[in-house]
């Protein structure tokens, strides 16, 4: 905006030939009249930290906030009472930005250590993948686009690992049951040795080339399928340590930590700190209520979460893993009323509560991120399972399993309710994040609706700890 437009809006008339703003700099002049245009929005008499805070949220940030300063000394000069909460909030903000924490970006670039590029690979192998590719695109195969993509790359890998091991790019038992040994003996990049599930991924989309190609003996796809039906079964195991542990997790005592967790903010001194307990006590206090995978980092606010009818809820959402399925419905969740409040404070971070309109508005329009660190930077992919685990010695998967527990605690027929809020399609899924102690809960039965459930729950579950 021109100087000349600035001058001539009606609250700068009294004052549009001052030799003071017909030679301020322009970055400064801009800030002033925005400053201006804030306060006469919200009713601003005198200006807070608050006030200044969420006027440079809206803005430029803590830049804003510099050359509002150095264009209100030239105004009303050094000792200009607005000042002292302009320099509060700079130094809010500036705390914020100078964050020490390590910057996690969900996607990085990665280096190519265990895996062949797609034109190393024997000239069949690419062949078969191009036909693959042609006969879905056709309509012949169904198999989603991320599947083909994974299949791809784990051929990749098992092309990569015979080229180390001076083995024949082919498929052979001796070489699969070599490979099988590399990948339940390798330690991972986090320090663990590969889940049982990542090497059955492996394995499936290896058989799944196989298959699809139409160029392999029959018996050799029988064997991974002997080979994975042995790492289902191992599975089951992890599955039962995984019940082991929700059983170890009193549920009731979720929703008091994300609120002890909340109520410590008021005690910090760090802004960046205050910014770090507001993201943790929403990582434990939504996902029971709206149980995501591993999405979290990547919700955004008009994009996908929007505040509608009286909460916040997903719009036109399909959930990542199976978002390809054809026919898949958009993922009814919301952010049960009974936990938005950590939602809002997200936004609102330690300001008045009645910016929580305008902050709203401004996370719709510019699509905020729902988790960013106090620098502004994105969470890492596994923040909330990184929360859980901490907290309690489980990743946030567990959440699916707590809302069969809940929902089976109430009657059996609102486990229905439960897939729903789950994604879960099959019974077999179903059983499967069922636990044993919900199985005996089976209290009284109550409202099939999904905030009838949750309602109820919340109402009684200090009676059921």
């Amino acid at each position: 905006m021109t100087r000349h437009v600035i001058l001539a809006k009606p609250h700068w008339q009294p004052n549009a030939a001052s030799p003071i703003l017909l030679g301020m700099p322009l970055a400064e002049l801009q800030a002033l009249d925005s400053l201006v245009e804030f306060m006469i929005e919200h009713g601003c008499a005198e200006l807070t930290p608050s006030d200044c805070r969420v006027w440079a949220r809206l803005n430029d940030g803590a830049a804003a906030i510099g050359n509002a300063v150095a264009a209100m000394i030239k105004t009303d000069g050094p000792e200009a009472p607005p000042l002292a909460s302009l320099r509060a909030a700079e130094q809010s903000l500036t705390a914020c930005a100078r964050f020490a924490g390590i910057s996690r970006e969900p996607r990085r670039d990665y280096k190519r250590n265990i895996s062949l590029y797609l034109e190393e690979l024997p000239m069949e192998w690419q062949q078969h993948l191009a036909g693959i590719r042609d006969r879905r695109e056709g309509g012949e195969i169904k198999l989603a686009p991320d599947l083909y993509d994974r299949m791809t790359r784990k051929l990749c890998q098992y092309g990569w690992y015979l080229r180390e091991s001076q083995l024949a790019l082919d498929f052979e038992i001796t070489s699969l049951r070599k490979y099988y040994t590399f990948e339940t003996t390798r330690i991972s990049a986090r320090g663990a040795p590969l889940s049982t599930s990542t090497i059955i991924a492996t394995f499936a989309d290896l058989r799944d080339f196989l298959r699809f190609s139409k160029a392999y003996p029959k018996p050799l796809v029988k064997q991974i399928d002997k080979l994975l039906q042995k790492l289902r079964d191992r599975a089951s195991v992890e599955t039962a340590q995984k019940f082991a542990a929700l059983a170890a997790i009193d549920i009731t005592t979720i929703h008091p930590r994300a609120e002890s967790i909340l109520a410590d903010v008021a005690k910090q001194t760090n802004p960046a700190t205050r910014v770090i307990k507001r993201n943790r006590a929403m990582a434990i206090a939504v996902p029971p209520l709206t149980p995501l995978r591993r999405e979290w980092h990547d919700l955004r606010f008009g994009r996908d979460l929007v505040w509608t009818e009286g909460r916040y809820r997903l719009r036109d959402y399909k959930l990542r893993k199976t978002r390809h399925r054809p026919g898949r419905e958009d993922y009814p969740g919301s952010v049960h009323p009974n936990v938005q409040h950590f939602v809002d404070a997200r936004l609102l971070q330690d300001d008045d509560p009645k910016y929580l309109d305008a902050l709203r508005d401004a996370a719709k329009e510019e699509e905020w991120p729902l988790f960013v660190h106090p620098d502004s930077t994105r969470v890492a992919e596994n923040y909330v399972s990184q929360v859980w685990s901490t907290e309690f010695g489980t990743g946030a998967h567990i959440c699916r399993s707590i809302v069969y527990d809940v929902v089976f605690a109430i009657s059996e027929d609102a486990t229905l309710a439960g897939m729903l809020m789950n994604d879960h399609t099959s019974q077999q899924a179903r059983k499967k994040y069922t636990g044993d102690r919900a199985k005996l809960a089976a209290l009284a039965a109550a409202g099939k609706e999904i905030d009838d459930i949750f309602d109820e729950y919340n109402g009684s579950r200090g009676a059921s700890a």
